[in-house]
C-alpha cells in the first residue's frame, strides 16, 4: 500500500476484478456465527466457562470469558496470515499484490489490537482455526493456564 502525496488518501495495489465463480465463493464467507466460533463455544462449555459471544469491545473479539479479563479471538489461517505462502504471494495466481498487502495489513491490525487491549488490562488469547478444530485439548490447556495466571494476579 502506498500513499498519494498531498491527498492523505491511501492507494491500494492494482486489483483486477475476480471471476464470477470467485465472487460467489467469497460472498459465502461469513464473519460471525462461523463453524470455528461454534467449535470454540463448545470448548468453552466443556471447560464449564461462562462467556459473552462477540462482546462490544475494541478489536471485536469473538469471546470474553465472564468474571475474567480474558478475550479470545478465533483466527482463520488465511485471513490472519498464518501461512508463509500466502503472505509472500506464492499462493496467488491473480491479484497477488492486492492479497499480500491485504493479509499483511490484517496481521499488523491484529498486533495493534493485541497491544492496545493488553495496555488496557485485557489478556488476549488468539487461536488458529486448525488448533481449534484439530487440537482442542491444546486450546483448552492454554485457556486453563491463562485463567490460572489471572486468578493468581499475574
Amino acid at each position: 500500500m502506498t500513499e498519494n502525496k498531498g491527498s492523505g488518501k491511501t492507494k491500494h495495489p492494482k486489483f483486477r476484478k475476480p471471476s464470477l465463480e470467485t465472487s460467489r465463493r467469497m460472498k459465502r464467507i461469513r464473519s460471525s456465527h462461523t463453524g470455528l466460533e461454534k467449535a470454540m463455544a463448545h470448548l468453552l462449555k466443556e471447560l464449564g466457562l461462562k462467556y459473552t459471544f462477540q462482546p462490544r469491545i475494541f478489536g471485536r473479539p469473538d469471546f470474553r470469558i465472564l468474571r475474567t479479563s480474558i478475550l479470545i479471538f478465533c483466527d482463520s489461517s488465511f485471513w490472519h496470515g498464518r501461512r508463509t505462502r500466502e503472505i509472500t504471494g506464492k499462493a496467488f495466481k491473480k491479484n497477488r499484490a492486492f492479497w499480500t498487502a491485504k493479509l499483511l495489513q490484517n496481521k499488523k491490525r491484529d498486533e495493534r489490537i493485541n497491544t492496545l487491549l493488553r495496555r488496557n488490562g485485557w489478556a488476549v488469547l488468539r487461536f488458529w482455526d486448525d488448533d481449534i478444530l484439530k487440537c482442542p485439548e491444546k486450546v483448552k490447556r492454554r485457556i486453563r493456564r491463562k485463567i490460572n495466571e489471572k486468578c493468581r494476579g499475574n
